[in-house]
């Protein structure tokens, strides 16, 4: 298995998991140690020729701060 066929099956798997828990308090583990705790928004954005798609990055919304988190940088997400 190749390093690009794990990275996108391990994005997609975060992908299908913050789809699960777009919404509600989650625990955003990052590839760098840190976790942000807050409300995570992942929702569909627009594409070409009207289609829709899920970008590679995610918004935890910690009290009123907004943080963009790319997925690459997640190592995990939990409810919180």
């Amino acid at each position: 298995m190749t390093t690009t066929m794990m990275f996108d099956e391990y994005t997609q798997a975060i992908k299908n998991r913050a789809v699960e828990l777009n919404g509600t308090a989650v625990v955003v583990e990052l590839t760098s140690g840190k976790a942000l705790t807050g409300t995570l928004s992942y929702a569909l954005a627009d594409g070409p020729q009207s289609s829709k798609y899920y970008p590679n990055v995610l918004t935890v919304t910690v009290s009123t701060k907004a943080y963009t988190v790319r997925l690459d940088a997640v190592a995990a997400i939990g409810q919180g």
